[in-house]
């Protein structure tokens, strides 16, 4: 009996070896391309750039990049195909970027080409460059080995920890076939010899229809109820705080805050005329004053909470009308007006007008649970 068990076991153990053997072989033969990017051309072509992995350890990259003019992604795989030494997978592929201009034309076809690939998963993230893809993905960074992979943890990092909303391919498809909001995809920006993402990019159905910063990036993930705890910088006007003020400086009272928990209720409360409600309730957390602010009384405990809460309602009442004038449901109360009304047999074209015609209200109610070193 202990011979047979013995006899598995080397079998079992030569298996493993023979798999592995084979898989090293084939991995050798393979360029996994990990980032790609898409520039719109004259004439609905299309300039492909692809971010490769060598297959070789030996290799001092880490990865290439090859770029080649086609009228489809699939076209270009095969022209990428030719002109390599090694057959392109596309299975790992974690970024596809698109030019400014292709979002402005439209990229929904690029997407749904993507998806019809079997390798890969909805879990891509999409992003927009401010300018040229090929020219983002082909720079030669000194401190960046793969810039597609750098890319990917990136934006990752900044959907986990930060301010920038979640992009998969399932999160544009997603506000893409919902009637009642739209995708919002991160911009990224080449600067010196590196990339940073500078903003995002506001899509009306398939096109990208205007731009918003940092901060405003803020708001808006809050308002989607996706906002952890991330630091958020507000600027007070000094009389409004004067009284609890030990110094006397000019120019704004800067305070540094960071969300440790939050909800937010969008409501519909009017059908005619159109109204929503948006209360937000944030427990912040003070990392930074730049004034010398007197917290003896508990009087000035409750005027720093309500000036900060002024000053975001402010802040997001300009952000949510600048959506409105570009006609982008980045936030969806497209969505809440679906689930409040029965049969609201909802269009796209119907929506944009009554979108645009709404009166939205919000209210910010901020409890300062700490105020630490400063107490």
């Amino acid at each position: 009996m202990k011979s047979m068990w013995k006899i598995a076991v080397l079998i079992i153990i030569s298996l493993c070896l023979f798999v592995g053997c084979v898989g090293t072989s084939v991995l050798e033969k393979l360029g996994l391309s990990v980032a790609v990017g898409f520039d719109g051309l004259p004439n609905n072509k299309l300039n492909v750039t692809s971010v490769i992995l060598n297959p070789t350890t030996e290799s001092a990259k880490k990865s290439k990049v090859i770029s080649t003019i086609a009228n489809s992604s699939k076209g270009a795989r095969i022209k990428i195909n030719s002109m390599i030494s090694h057959s392109s997978v596309s299975g790992q592929i974690r970024v596809v970027i698109f030019d400014d201009q292709l979002g402005k034309a439209g990229v929904s076809d690029v997407v749904e080409n993507l998806t019809r690939d079997p390798f890969l998963g909805d879990s891509i993230y999409l992003a927009m460059s401010n300018g040229s893809a090929h020219e983002l993905l082909s720079h030669n960074y000194p401190q960046i080995p793969d810039i597609g992979t750098h890319l990917y943890e990136m934006i990752q990092q900044h959907i986990e920890d930060d301010w920038v909303p979640s992009c998969t391919v399932q999160d544009y498809r997603s506000a893409m076939y919902s009637i009642g909001s739209d995708a919002v995809l991160p911009i990224l920006m080449k600067k010196d010899e590196s990339v940073e993402i500078s903003g995002l990019v506001l899509f009306r159905n398939d096109r990208a229809v205007g731009t918003i910063g940092q901060s405003e990036g803020y708001l808006l993930k809050l308002l989607r109820g996706k906002q952890k705890e991330y630091l958020q910088e507000i600027g007070i006007e000094r009389i409004e705080l004067e009284p609890h003020l030990v110094s006397h400086k000019g120019g704004k009272v800067r305070v540094v805050i960071s969300n440790i928990g939050s909800k937010v209720r969008i409501r519909l409360t009017s059908m005619k005329p159109l109204q929503f409600q948006v209360h937000v309730h944030m427990n912040v957390e003070l990392q930074e004053i730049t004034d010398r602010y007197d917290f003896s009384k508990n009087e000035a405990k409750k005027l720093l909470e309500k000036k900060i809460g002024e000053e975001m309602q402010k802040e997001t009442d300009q952000l949510i009308q600048k959506l409105q004038r570009m006609n982008s449901d980045a936030i969806g109360f497209g969505n809440v007006y679906r689930s409040s009304v029965r049969n609201a047999h909802l269009t796209r074209d119907k929506w944009g007008e009554k979108y645009q015609k709404a009166k939205i209200q919000t209210q910010f109610h901020v409890n300062l649970i700490r105020t630490g070193t400063i107490e």
